[in-house]
């Protein structure tokens, strides 16, 4: 692969890290003003986007996990790094990945209160994606790890 293409995606993960980052303080910050107000259950139930802001953070920290060992196997296929280091890497991403899910599964009964009282079905399956897209992009690295697994074994048994 070459260079120029390794660091355009060093480049774009950098910025989606320092993204989330802006992100975060938002939503920190939002926490805070709500919390000035009292978080008792009539006013969480009243007013559920407090959950989902507190779950979004919970999934903030595999997030950053996962995109600093993405950044991390980026910079071992540029500097020509063992495909063990990649792989246990892709492991990582896996566990975070299964996090983040467990998360938004968490999420789903609010995000469902949320869609009834607005009557907004499509949230529903904005929902279901926030589910399987890190559950797929899980299996997917799961895959990568199983595949540098063996590329390595074979490697090893066939000088």
């Amino acid at each position: 692969m070459k260079k120029w293409r390794l660091v355009y995606l060093q480049l774009v993960f950098t910025g989606i890290l320092i993204s989330l980052f802006g992100l975060a303080g938002v939503a920190i910050s939002v926490l805070i003003k709500g919390s000035q107000k009292g978080f008792s259950i009539p006013f969480l139930l009243d007013k559920p986007g407090y959950f989902i802001l507190m779950a979004g953070l919970l999934a903030f920290i595999p997030c950053l996990i996962a995109l600093i060992h993405i950044l991390k196997i980026l910079h071992s296929l540029k500097s020509n790094a063992t495909a063990a280091e990649v792989a246990s890497s892709f492991g990582i991403i896996t566990i975070c990945g299964y996090i983040i899910s467990a998360v938004a599964i968490c999420l789903f009964p609010v995000m469902f209160i949320v869609a009834d009282r607005d009557d907004a079905p499509g949230l529903i399956l904005f929902a279901f994606l926030l589910i399987l897209i890190p559950f797929t992009l899980s299996v997917v690295s799961s895959l990568f790890q199983s595949i540098i697994r063996n590329y390595v074994r074979t490697d090893l048994t066939n000088p």
